[in-house]
Order: C-alpha cells, then structure tokens, then sequence
C-alpha cells in the first residue's frame, strides 16, 4: 500500500517543488500557471517573502513528490490570497489536489483571509474542472479565466 504524507513544505523542500514544476511544464499539456523556471531558490525567496501570511504545501506519495500547492499573500490587499494547485499527471484524479487545497483554505482562514483567487490559463480544460469542483467562481477576464472563492 502506498505512503501518502500531505504537510506544509519547508525550504527543504524547495527542490523537489522546483522537480515537479519543471515536470509539469515538461508534460506539453498547456499553459500551467507556473513561473517560468522556477528553481529551488525561486522557491525559498518566495516562502521567505510571505513573512508567515502564506505557505507552500506539499503531497508525497512512497517518497516522491506528486504535488503542491501555493498561498501567497496578494500585495495591497491585506484580506485575499492567491491560490495555486499542480498535481504531476500520474497522481491528478486522486484526490492530491483537493487535499492540498483544502489545507491551503485552512491555512488561509486561520489568517484571516476573506477570499483566494487565481488566475486559470485559457484553455486549461483540468484546472477550470477542479476549480469549479471546490467551489471556486469562475467568471471569463479576457482570454483566461479567473477564480474566486469566498472563505
């Protein structure tokens, strides 16, 4: 039976975060969100940034990242938070993405955000469907899509 760890990521962890992101952008299946060329360091710096108002979170199954997800404090709006999810293709459907958001939303209500949003890339057909499915709303801005979800 396989090992399944859900926790929040430390700047330990920032390598295999920067593995997956390469990974995901590797697999050709669209615009994903990501930063481009996130490394390890990119990584840290951001976590560091926060200043304990967001946090990185991370799913490992028999010792190999599947997934992560981000909280990040959204500059100049002391109530929202930006919220992203990515799942390696061989994990996505299993619940690592619900599971990794929902510690997120946790994570969030605890700092008193009202709200996360995030930006869906056009034609991101996964990210539009596991959005809706925890209960974000997704009106269309220009060619992408943004979300929102009230806390």
């Amino acid at each position: 039976m396989a090992k399944t760890v859900f926790r929040r990521a430390t700047a330990r962890d920032a390598q295999q975060i920067a593995s997956v992101a390469a990974r995901i952008v590797l697999d050709g299946s669209g615009e994903t969100g990501l930063p481009p060329h996130l490394t390890a360091a990119a990584v840290v710096g951001r976590m560091r940034s926060y200043r304990r108002r967001g946090a990185w979170f991370i799913c490992r199954i028999d010792r190999q990242t599947a997934g992560f997800a981000a909280l990040e404090p959204v500059p100049d709006e002391k109530k929202v938070a930006a919220l992203g999810v990515w799942v390696l293709p061989s994990f996505r459907r299993q619940g690592v993405g619900t599971q990794l958001a929902l510690m997120a939303l946790e994570f969030a209500r605890e700092k008193g955000y009202r709200k996360v949003r995030g930006r869906i890339p056009a034609g991101n057909e996964l990210a539009l469907s596991f959005f809706s499915s925890i209960g974000a709303l997704v009106p269309r801005v220009g060619g992408d899509l943004r979300y929102e979800l009230p806390l």
